[in-house]
C-alpha cells in the first residue's frame, strides 16, 4: 500500500513545515492589476471614436498641406507674393521656371509616395505588391537627379514644394487607409 495519505505524503515520510520567512504567494490575475494604454484616454471615448479622430486630423493636415503648396506655388512663384514664411528677399529669377520645376518636383515626390504607401493594393501589382515600391525608387531616384541639376536655380522652390507634398500626401493616404 504505497499510495500518497491525504496531505500527499507517503507513509513514514515525515511533512516539512514551511516557516512564516518563506510563505509562497501565488500572484492574483495580472491583467486586472495593469492598465492599458486605453486607459489613458476617458472611458466614454470608444476605439472608434478615437480613430475618427486620428482621421480627421490627418485630413486637416493634408488639406492645410495641399493648400499651402497651391498658395505657394501660385502667389509666391509664379505671381511673386513675399508671403513671410514662404518667401525669402530674394525674386524668383526665373517664375516660369521655377514654378515647372517645383510643380514636376512635388508631382515625383506625390507618385513616390503613393506608390510606395498604396501601390500594392492597385490592379497592376496583384500578383507581385513588393514591385510597387521598386517603381516608387525609381521614381524617387529620377526626382533626386532632377533635383540636382536644378539645384542651383530653384532650391528652395524646390525643397518647399516637396516638403509641403510629402506631409500631404502621406497624411491624406494614411487617413485613406484608416478608413472602414
Amino acid at each position: 500500500m504505497n499510495d500518497l495519505d491525504i496531505d500527499e505524503t507517503l507513509p513514514g515520510q515525515e511533512i516539512e513545515e514551511v516557516g512564516d520567512d518563506e510563505v509562497i504567494r501565488r500572484e492574483t490575475d495580472t491583467s486586472s492589476s495593469t492598465k492599458s494604454s486605453s486607459s489613458l484616454f476617458p472611458d466614454s471615448i470608444s476605439e472608434a471614436e478615437r480613430e475618427e479622430s486620428l482621421r480627421g486630423w490627418l485630413y486637416l493636415v493634408a488639406g492645410a498641406g495641399y493648400g499651402t503648396l497651391v498658395v505657394y506655388l501660385v502667389l509666391v512663384i509664379q505671381q511673386g507674393m513675399n508671403i513671410p514664411i514662404l518667401s525669402s528677399d530674394s525674386e524668383v529669377t526665373d517664375p516660369s521656371g521655377a514654378l515647372s520645376t517645383a510643380i514636376l518636383i512635388s508631382a515625383m515626390v506625390y507618385v513616390t509616395i503613393w506608390f510606395f504607401m498604396s501601390g500594392k493594393n492597385h490592379s497592376f501589382f496583384t500578383e507581385d505588391p513588393d514591385k510597387a515600391k521598386f517603381y516608387a525608387g525609381i521614381i524617387g531616384l529620377a526626382s533626386l537627379v532632377i533635383i540636382a541639376i536644378s539645384w542651383e536655380d530653384h532650391q528652395r522652390e524646390m525643397i518647399i514644394s516637396a516638403i509641403l507634398t510629402a506631409v500631404s500626401t502621406w497624411s491624406y493616404i494614411r487617413s485613406s487607409e484608416m478608413k472602414a
